[in-house]
């Protein structure tokens, strides 16, 4: 018997290893639960915070808020939506928008762009910086300050605020609160804190909430 063993002792450990590994996949399994995006309501306080930027009418009723990516194509196709919904009800509906740039191939500059858009708040440029963002390709720091320069942003100033930690902290708060959502991809809408279902028309539920707040005659 001694014998025996001796001779599979390589079959014995391999065995004993394959076991070991086995629970520890069901352990970090179970440690790891299926976490979802949230499906409920979710309260102003949770969705944004008045560092956000605003596009829009500040005292509008109508709340539309956006964890997007800069180099998201579904984010480029939602954006004119927004946009022109907005246009076309002045007064009723505001964007709030907030950063989510997702850590995946195709999306490397996506931090950096939050960062340029988030540095153009103080010179109330955000929304021309937010819309020019989604219509170019190449997104760097040259790019970046030269789109300040055209819309009138002052270089050095706008550096400035580039390079700031508190523009940097901006951005990462927004990462945080995707997180504490559950939010995995973008564009993620909540339109009066309630998430906006994709199977949906966003025209279409964002003027529907909006004639319940302002009903017409």
């Amino acid at each position: 018997m001694k014998e025996y063993f001796k001779r599979n002792s390589p079959i014995f450990y391999i065995g004993i290893l394959t076991a070991v590994l086995f629970l520890a996949i069901i352990f970090a399994g179970q440690g790891t639960p299926n976490v979802k995006p949230t499906l409920e309501k979710v309260s102003d306080e949770e969705l944004y915070t008045n560092l956000n930027p605003i596009i829009g009418e500040k005292t509008a009723r109508v709340t539309i808020v956006e964890f997007s990516d800069y180099n998201c194509p579904a984010c480029v196709a939602v954006n004119p939506i927004i946009k022109a919904t907005i246009q076309n009800n002045p007064g009723k509906i505001r964007l709030i928008v907030r950063h989510l740039p997702l850590d995946i191939s195709g999306h490397e500059t996506s931090k950096e762009a939050a960062i340029a858009a988030t540095a153009a708040i103080k010179f109330n440029k955000f929304e021309s910086f937010h819309n020019e963002l989604y219509n170019i390709n190449k997104k760097d720091r040259e790019t970046f300050i030269s789109m300040a320069e055209k819309f009138g942003i002052n270089k050095d100033e706008y550096i400035a605020q580039l390079d700031s930690e508190e523009v940097k902290k901006i951005v990462e708060n927004d990462k945080s609160t995707a997180e504490k959502l559950n939010l995995r991809g973008t564009p993620s809408l909540f339109i009066n804190g309630k998430p906006f279902d994709n199977s949906q028309d966003l025209n279409t539920t964002i003027l529907a909430e909006m004639n319940k707040i302002y009903p017409q005659n």
